[in-house]
């Protein structure tokens, strides 16, 4: 595979692979479930299901609980959760090692950069200025602001058009396996990073086309 700095544009997901979220999302679904007299979920299962928006994040947990809501229900913890999630987004989130290096590298090379994530915009936009990254990015690419999600292509299309790059030009960089299903439904090189979330799993099993246990690799 070729060296990062040879692509015209580089996506990256954001949890699991740009930044370390899990804490604050633990702890928004511990105020929630506290709210609604349910049993908290540890650390470690928060980090398995991470990946395909809050949305589902509260299902989960719902799940976890052994409780199938009806749309009342999920509407009432969804909006505990955010609300609680407002309240300490970027507080115990911190950035995995090299990334902002990685970022002022890329962009030393004018090289375009996408944050690609299924977690709404507001949440998004918050998490990269608490982190102060926002900066870099030319487009974000959120789980409310597309047409489709993760691991429809969709969102990394659009991404290539605002940065003006084809998509073989492109390439994603992400934590699970939906990150490398969008790339190849989109047709662009992807590399994954060993440390993230993909709910449990290993990385190596959806056979992305390089796996980097820090983005000190590709510095």
């Amino acid at each position: 595979m070729k060296s990062i700095t040879s692509y015209k544009a580089v996506f990256f997901d954001l949890d699991g692979t740009l930044i370390d979220s899990a804490k604050d999302l633990s702890f928004a679904i511990n105020q929630m479930v506290q709210e609604l007299g349910l049993a908290e979920p540890s650390l470690q299962d928060i980090k398995n299901w991470i990946g395909n928006g809050t949305l589902k994040l509260v299902e989960r947990t719902l799940d976890f609980n052994n409780i199938e809501p009806n749309q009342i229900d999920l509407n009432k913890a969804l909006e505990l959760f955010s609300n609680a999630y407002r309240e300490c987004v970027g507080e115990y989130s911190t950035l995995f090692p090299g990334a902002k290096e990685l970022l002022i590298k890329l962009l030393a090379n004018n090289i375009k950069l996408a944050c690609i994530t299924n977690k709404p915009l507001e949440f998004t936009e918050f998490l990269l200025q608490q982190n102060m990254i926002s900066q870099f990015f030319s487009v974000i690419c959120a789980g409310d602001n597309v047409k489709f999600k993760k691991p429809n292509k969709w969102p990394l299309v659009y991404a290539s058009e605002v940065v003006n790059s084809p998509l073989r030009d492109c390439v994603m960089v992400g934590d699970s396996q939906h990150d490398i299903a969008a790339a190849r439904n989109a047709g662009c090189d992807v590399i994954a990073v060993s440390y993230g979330y993909n709910h449990g799993e290993n990385i190596s099993i959806a056979n992305p086309d390089m796996i980097i246990d820090s983005f000190i690799e590709l510095l």
